[in-house]
């Protein structure tokens, strides 16, 4: 078929992919108002292979006509004398054959008929879902199309009482019915061409009702009128070039329909539904030109082909909201996919801050922690220096107040010798101050304040060395000193006391080199795992109050190399143990097992960061219930393999 050919049968370019040189009045747009620009993937378009089958079908039957096809009803004239002489059967046979025209007709109408009824109960679906007027409207205004069809062949059946022939009622009918579908679907059309009143009407069901019960009138009084009219005009002028002169108007309706008022309606509105009212025009072009300048008789070949293609113009608008559905059900899968990857991605989000927020206040603590530590080596600094003077002082000078009282003691004993008998008033005083006990005793009483200022300066040199604070950093560091000035500071917690005896330690110390360290920090580590072991010890003396009168609470502190390039400390006490669940949560910030007031839950964590993240360590905890607990400390040597 060539493009001349195309463009009569109403068939646009762009539906075909094809590139005609006509140029038409109607400027860019192609026949029956195809929307200029049209997108290939566009949502708002039926897909271009229903198109181009929709146009296929429409010009099959005539391409068939040409090879010889005929579609046309037989018709066999009824001898009612002949058939009155006929068997039952054979009589019902021959009724059967007579009426095959117009069983046929019934059953392309009705088919045509469950197409508008179907439609229209899509488009209301359709409006209560989207609350959109318009598919509504249109569905109800080619529903009384379609109320039309049903009454013209109830009417043409005489289910209805008529008082016309069937010759003038049916083809008379049938132009009325075409002229009112395209009519109604007009008016329906051009009521959302008012300006920006339709959009008053979006959701207003009662418009809808009154439009669909004042279309349903008109249907039902039109074909009422005609079947109970004795005459109705000619329709039929088999000799002449428009056979059906009647079918002429509603041919021009949907011409201007598909070239003006349904393409301004669809972009207005574009979806599915204007669209295939727009493809719509094919059908119904190509039926209205079967009839006008073809069909000469009911039930001939171009009559069945128009009421076929009829059942086609139905069907699009039906394929139309279908595929609306299917594209509104697609839509909302892939919304609801990316609601659930939007509430993943929000979740994941949340658990992010919520990570980030426990961080924060992991840090924030730890940061008060290291300062409360700053602070308490500055003080232990402070206080340590301040007694370091006074100390020094009276250490300095005792050894000089025993010489004193060693030479004083021997020039009295001269005296003596000299001097056997005193005065009364001397022997008097000796007698008076006990001068034999305070010779005897002054040099204990020296020797006391000497142990008792040598005490005092190893205490001061013990918090100088947990202090740190008058070293570098990261410097090269006895460890085992660290644990000492530790086990100084926890000399009062290891006493005896009231409820328990005194805390054994035993310390198995190996040669260790120089380790390069944060002094300080590592200092601060082993004052929490001694003072959680002195902690589990005493809970295990009140546990054990009653049951077990012969524990002893013990702590045991062992050093040694491992391999070449690290060491290990392991610190170990009988205290009441862990659990296996309290074990994996040990490290875990804010745990504690302790007394509200008595923990923070801080000092394992920023144990277990100090070992970690400062000195490249490990820190392993191993316990069981009522059984003790060992905590093993490994961190790399220093640099300096220097022998303690």
């Amino acid at each position: 078929m060539s493009n001349e050919d195309r463009v009569q049968h109403g068939i646009p370019h762009r539906w075909l992919n094809i590139q005609p040189g006509i140029t038409l009045p109607f400027g860019n747009m192609t026949p029956f108002g195809a929307i200029a620009q049209a997108r290939s993937a566009s949502t708002s378009e039926l897909p271009r292979w229903l198109i181009i089958a929709i146009v296929l079908v429409c010009i099959l039957p005539f391409s068939l006509n040409q090879l010889g096809v005929d579609f046309s009803s037989a018709t066999v004239a009824l001898d009612l004398a002949t058939t009155a002489q006929l068997a039952p059967e054979a009589a019902t046979d021959a009724l059967h054959r007579a009426m095959e025209g117009s069983y046929t007709h019934t059953i392309l109408e009705w088919s045509a008929f469950c197409a508008a009824i179907f439609t229209v109960i899509l488009a209301f679906a359709h409006f209560n879902i989207k609350h959109d007027v318009t598919t509504p409207v249109i569905g109800v205004a080619l529903l009384c199309a379609g109320l039309m069809d049903a009454f013209h062949t109830l009417a043409a059946d005489r289910l209805i009482d008529a008082v016309a022939s069937n010759q003038n009622l049916i083809a008379f009918t049938w132009a009325l019915c075409r002229l009112s579908n395209a009519a109604l679907t007009i008016i329906g059309v051009s009521l959302f061409f008012v300006g920006s009143t339709h959009r008053k009407w979006q959701g207003n069901t009662i418009f809808v009702t009154v439009v669909s019960a004042t279309f349903g009138l008109l249907a039902y009084g039109i074909i009422h009128i005609c079947a109970t009219s004795a005459s109705l005009p000619t329709t039929m002028f088999p000799d002449a070039l428009i056979t059906r002169p009647w079918d002429v108007l509603p041919l021009v309706l949907f011409v201007i329909a598909g070239i003006w008022i349904y393409p301004q309606f669809y972009r207005q509105n574009p979806n599915l539904f204007s669209h295939a009212l727009v493809i719509s025009t094919i059908p119904n072009i190509a039926t209205q030109a079967h009839m006008a300048f073809g069909s000469t008789a009911l039930f001939d070949n171009h009559f069945n082909i128009a009421h076929f293609l009829k059942i086609m113009a139905y069907l699009v608008p039906l394929t139309g909201l279908i595929l609306d559905y299917i594209r509104t059900h697609q839509t909302l899968e892939k919304r609801n996919h990316e609601l659930d990857l939007e509430i993943n991605d929000r979740k994941q989000a949340e658990q992010n801050l919520q990570s980030a927020i426990h961080e924060l206040k992991t840090t924030q603590l730890q940061l008060v922690q290291t300062e409360k530590m700053s602070g308490l080596g500055q003080l232990v600094a402070g206080v340590a220096h301040e007694i370091n003077n006074p100390v020094n002082f009276i250490y300095g000078n005792i050894q000089p107040a025993k010489d004193y009282v060693h030479d004083l003691f021997s020039l009295l004993e001269l005296y003596r010798e000299h001097y056997p008998e005193p005065p009364a008033k001397i022997t008097d005083e000796i007698n008076a101050i006990d001068l034999d006990f305070m010779e005897q005793d002054l040099p204990k009483l020296l020797g006391s304040i000497d142990v008792g200022a040598d005490r005092i300066r190893q205490i001061v040199m013990s918090l100088r060395t947990f202090s740190r604070l008058d070293e570098s950093e990261v410097k090269d560091v006895n460890i085992h000193e660290g644990i000492d000035s530790t086990l100084v500071i926890l000399t009062n917690r290891l006493k005896e006391n009231g409820h328990r005896s005194a805390i054994k330690v035993a310390k198995l110390y190996g040669e260790l080199p120089l380790i390069e360290c944060y002094a300080g920090q590592l200092n601060q580590v082993f004052m929490n795992i001694l003072a959680n072991a002195i902690d589990a010890i005493e809970e295990k003396y009140e546990s054990n109050s009653a049951s077990d009168t012969n524990y002893q609470g013990q702590i045991s502190i062992e050093t040694s190399l491992t391999g070449s390039d690290s060491i290990l400390i392991t610190i170990t006490d009988n205290g009441v143990g862990m659990s296996a669940q309290t074990q994996q949560k040990v490290f875990d910030p804010f745990f504690t097992t302790k007394i509200v007031g008595k923990g923070t839950g801080m000092g394992m964590p920023i144990s277990y960061q100090i070992i970690t993240e400062k000195h490249r360590g490990e820190l392993i905890c191993e316990s069981s219930p009522d059984e003790g607990t060992t905590f093993k400390i490994t961190i790399p040597k220093a640099v300096q393999h220097r022998s303690i």
